[in-house]
């Protein structure tokens, strides 16, 4: 669900069997664009577009945000409207937990046009979706965290929820309950990096592990590939 590391015997890990208790919900599936181990230089990048004390180094790795989530969102295509069992109709960006003005992402240059360029159908909809009063945080979601203004915008209505980490997948899903229960379709979160803990949580460093020999595995099947490929051309 979530694109980390279940328990054997279980489809789901812990933080998602927590977060679908506490919210009473089925969860929305969760499309990251990559894994995002703690600490690694994509981390870095997640958390310096937003919070870095110069303005240039923001937009420097605002760009890299922007770049990320729009290849992927443009690969992902078919698979994202396979989820939502069509092509989307609004594109929304979590709104920040704490600061007033919205998602950080919502700042990014280029990133709304990134966004939608592979749905024609769509549209960038940031006010379609805002923080409430109830608290939310790392594993405490929340339905009531977040509301919808207007929900007759959002009724029968599929949607791209696209944020820049999900770790506990909290918010993100509190996010996209506050979505269904105002009447949305269907709801998609597609997120730039899924955090993990590799250097505290066993599960997570095997997790990664795995997830290396998988892309290895599938990088030297591509290369076996194209040389087979190339002889074929030339014989």
């Amino acid at each position: 669900m979530c694109c980390g590391p279940a328990p054997t015997g279980f489809t789901h890990c812990f933080a998602c069997r927590h977060v679908v208790r506490s919210l009473g919900l089925t969860l929305s599936p969760a499309l990251p664009a990559r894994l995002c181990p703690i600490p690694s230089t994509l981390y870095s990048v997640l958390v310096a577009y937003k919070e870095a004390a110069l303005g240039e180094a923001r937009r420097r790795d605002g760009t890299v945000v922007c770049a990320l989530l729009g290849e992927h969102m443009a690969t992902q295509r078919d698979r994202v409207a396979g989820r939502l069992d069509g092509l989307p109709d609004h594109v929304v960006p979590v709104p920040s937990t704490s600061r007033p003005d919205g998602s950080p992402l919502g700042r990014v240059d280029g990133l709304p046009a990134a966004a939608v360029a592979p749905f024609p159908s769509a549209s960038w909809s940031p006010a379609l979706l805002r923080r409430a009063a109830a608290p939310v945080g790392h594993m405490r979601p929340s339905p009531q965290a977040f509301a919808v203004p207007e929900p007759r915008a959002v009724i029968g209505s599929r949607v791209v929820l696209i944020d820049d980490t999900y770790v506990s997948g909290a918010r993100a899903q509190s996010a996209a309950a506050a979505l269904r229960l105002a009447g949305a379709r269907s709801v998609v979160i597609v997120a730039a990096g899924r955090v993990l803990r590799p250097d505290r949580v066993r599960a997570h460093a095997a997790f990664m592990a795995h997830a290396a020999a998988l892309a290895e595995k599938h990088a030297d099947g591509a290369a076996r590939a194209r040389c087979a490929q190339t002889v074929a051309s030339t014989e």
